[in-house]
């Protein structure tokens, strides 16, 4: 969820109620909204809030549906400190949000592209589409693995749909920020750069070497 004309930010993914899940969690009504997922870092991981929560109250007010609360949120900016109550197993509790601003990383609307010839390997930016595309989870930041050249990249440990997160140990999210590291790598002379990767199955440091780069 983000908001605002400064774009603030929430941290958090929601999905709408229905009738069945009311019931079996014990709600009267089927209002409110399920938490899903919760990114880290950001503002809801540093409150109380938890994934399964449902949010029945925001800023005060009922939650009816995740249309609504989408259009309630965009009055929302950065710093403010947010009132949520929520159900959890019979119970409401009340839980306060201070959001932050939108991450550069969450701002990824554009796409764009970035091929390592002499690696095989073509970056792409993980905007909604891409995401959807190569299944990658919702909280997951990075830059994509588009395409993967198999006579070039034989050996290497990376596969299309892995997500890029960091290149020695400094996060990444478009793919000109893989290739500015890789340069300045090759200005320092070393000959391998380690990745962080995101996997379906977790993540995992893979290491690649460092081509010439014009």
């Amino acid at each position: 969820m983000a908001s605002g004309e400064k774009s603030s930010f929430f941290g958090l993914q929601i999905q709408g109620m229905t009738p069945a899940i009311a019931t079996a969690l014990g709600l009267d009504e089927p209002t409110g909204v399920m938490v899903r997922d919760i990114a880290f870092p950001g503002p809801a991981s540093l409150s109380d809030l938890r994934r399964g929560d449902v949010i029945v109250e925001l800023d005060g007010k009922a939650v009816q549906s995740v249309d609504q609360i989408t259009v309630r949120v965009k009055a929302f900016k950065p710093g403010m400190t947010i009132p949520v109550t929520v159900w959890r197993r019979g119970k409401t509790i009340d839980v306060d949000i201070k959001l932050g601003d939108l991450p550069a990383s969450w701002a990824i609307t554009r796409n764009s592209f970035s091929t390592i010839p002499a690696l095989g390997l073509t970056f792409a930016s993980l905007t909604d589409k891409v995401q959807q595309r190569f299944d990658v989870a919702w909280n997951t930041r990075g830059v994509v693995v588009s395409l993967v050249d198999k006579e070039n990249a034989a050996g290497l440990d990376l596969k299309v749909g892995d997500v890029v997160v960091q290149v020695n140990q400094s996060d990444v999210w478009t793919p000109a920020h893989i290739v500015s590291y890789f340069k300045k790598a090759q200005k320092e002379k070393k000959e391998m750069v380690v990745l962080l990767v995101a996997r379906n199955n977790g993540y995992r440091f893979v290491l690649l070497p460092v081509p010439v780069l014009k």
